[in-house]
């Protein structure tokens, strides 16, 4: 049983999954990853909940070197388990804190999958208080624009009058 509370954020969990490449294989062709992730957790999972990958798929690149450049996992924890990550293959199951999103989630997995770590994002756990002083708020430091004066309609009758009173005389001379 795995619980993952609603307020997780940041957290991948490594599942290794214990089942031959071949029906591993087969499997993803008769169903989608989605349908095979969910049944293999036992719970419902979306597309962004998970990623679901053959290891061969990382070769030159390996597992601990994915999860530190690709999520920027804490290299502390990385560099503790390495060997265990490193010994792995076959097909991983990689389970984002997103799951629970709207709830918290108790997971039952099936026997096939093993959990192998969890791994926070470092910049997730030193994450800041929000500010509460006015001065923080947004638009707490502009200032409304000055009106700009507009025509007056004294002003504009005027223009007209003596663009009329040109054009007259203009006209008059020819």
């Amino acid at each position: 049983m795995i619980e993952i509370a609603k307020t997780e954020h940041s957290v991948i969990r490594v599942f290794a999954v214990s089942r031959p490449m071949s029906e591993m294989a087969r499997a993803l062709k008769q169903q989608p990853k989605k349908s095979l992730a969910s049944a293999l957790l036992n719970h419902p999972v979306e597309d962004d909940d998970f990623e679901l990958f053959a290891l061969s798929d990382l070769t030159g690149v390996g597992l601990p070197q994915y999860l530190l450049d690709g999520y920027d996992v804490d290299r502390a924890a990385i560099r503790a388990d390495r060997a265990k990550l490193e010994a792995l293959d076959g097909y991983v199951l990689l389970l984002f804190s997103r799951v629970s999103q709207e709830a918290d989630v108790v997971l039952h997995p099936l026997p096939e999958l093993t959990l192998i770590g969890s791994y926070a994002d470092p910049k997730a756990q030193h994450a800041a208080t929000p500010i509460a002083a006015q001065a923080a708020k947004p638009y707490s430091g502009t200032s409304p624009s000055p009106k700009v004066p507009g025509r007056s309609r004294v002003g504009s009758a005027l223009t007209a009058v003596t663009v009329l009173l040109a054009l007259l005389i203009i006209w008059w001379i020819l």
